[in-house]
């Protein structure tokens, strides 16, 4: 069987750039890869369908249809592209980057509206699908048809040249909307793990499909569900709470329904995160994948004293933690783990652990640039979630 060719396709980041971009470069398995304009570029041999369905951070996928060209092929490169489509056409335009100038000069709609011209003067039936913002949502490109029935094309500086890349996919943004918030079990007074963000956790922990994670606070089974959904078969769930367990074996079992899975084999049961090394052998997990109780939740009215002590006692309750995923995980074993900061006013309460656990024998592993963590946030929220991968040593 003869390879299949590689492209230079575009992936489009979320709003955690740096998260997504970190995501990006440990499923591709290359830390060269750097973020610029919003994008991360690669050459691959990638499905993008199919590939789409496998990240949480990445919005769209494009493929590279021309570089370095001039402003002015731009009309004719994305005309010819057209001709392409089958009846009637769609097609809308967004721009990444490109410089100001540029962007005054030729906007995307100036740019749009002259194809559409011309290409309605050569017979062609053709729709332009307008924007106020510079790009095109995820939405508005699955709603107007633009992967399957059009085109949207994507613009980036390139020096003082010109990319252009075409889109093949869009994030599933309905199936993430339907496993959020129609899953039978919920714990909105505790809050819940954003599914998004599940499976870039898990696919910063670069675990092959035939290994083992763990969770070992399932809370409703978000990092167990995403998993089962991504093609893991071996995943264990635990929690202190009884409510917890039933919520993650019937989440679990709602979405394979849903989402047309095998009956899954997940393992779930009910125990205190300081007795686990009990009920499971000591180095036998490959990675632990999780996001522990993160504090009481927060009125927006506590003072700074009472934030530092529920830090200092949280703390204290991680590192017990990290002692007993030390022993239970395979040597070169990892952890990704949301370690919460609090906000005060405009500043930040933080949790403290990175030298605490390189003392307990877990390196904190680099997921970008200089960064031993990333900062998963919005700005309206009291409580900001950092993520952290540990390796144990070999």
């Amino acid at each position: 069987m003869r390879p299949q060719q590689k492209n230079n396709f575009w992936f489009v980041l979320g709003r955690e750039e740096l998260i997504s971009a970190a995501e990006l470069r440990a499923v591709l398995n290359s830390r060269d890869l750097k973020p610029k304009n919003g994008l991360l570029k690669s050459e691959s041999d990638i499905e993008p369908a199919m590939f789409i369905k496998k990240v949480g951070g990445v919005i769209k996928i494009g493929k590279e249809i021309a570089s370095g060209i001039s402003e002015k092929n731009i009309i004719e490169i994305i005309s010819n592209e057209l001709k392409n489509v089958d009846g009637k056409i769609n097609f809308g335009i967004s721009v990444y980057g490109l410089r100001e100038k540029f962007a005054r000069m030729k906007s995307a709609k100036e740019i749009g509206i002259k194809i559409k011209k011309m290409m309605k003067e050569l017979g062609y039936s053709i729709r332009y699908v307008e924007n106020k913002d510079a790009t095109l949502s995820s939405v508005t490109v699955e709603k107007n048809g633009l992967v399957k029935r059009g085109r949207e094309f994507m613009l980036e500086e390139d020096g003082d040249k010109i990319s252009i890349a075409v889109t093949m996919a869009v994030q599933p943004f309905e199936e993430f909307s339907a496993r959020d918030f129609g899953r039978p079990g919920r714990d909105n007074l505790s809050g819940m793990l954003p599914p998004k963000l599940a499976m870039m956790m898990i696919n910063l922990s670069q675990t092959k499909t035939n290994e083992k994670i763990l969770d070992p606070f399932c809370g409703s089974g978000t990092i167990l569900s995403e998993a089962m959904l991504m093609g893991y078969k071996n995943l264990i769930g635990s929690d202190s709470a009884e409510k917890a367990v039933e919520d993650t074996i019937n989440n679990i079992k709602w979405i394979a329904e849903k989402f047309n899975q095998d009956n899954p084999d997940i393992d779930v049961f009910k125990c205190q995160v300081e007795l686990l090394d009990e009920k499971i052998s000591a180095d036998s997990i490959d990675a632990i994948v999780t996001e522990p109780f993160l504090g009481k939740p927060l009125k927006g009215r506590e003072v700074k004293e009472e934030l530092i002590k529920q830090a200092n006692e949280l703390k204290s309750f991680y590192l017990e933690t990290l002692k007993i995923f030390k022993k239970i995980l395979k040597p070169g074993g990892r952890v990704v783990i949301v370690i919460p900061r609090f906000k005060f006013n405009n500043e930040w309460v933080t949790i403290s652990i990175r030298d605490e656990a390189m003392k307990l024998g877990l390196k904190p592993d680099i997921l970008i640039e200089d960064k031993q963590f990333l900062l998963y946030s919005r700005p309206d929220q009291r409580v900001g979630r950092e993520i952290w991968k540990f390796i144990k040593p070999l």
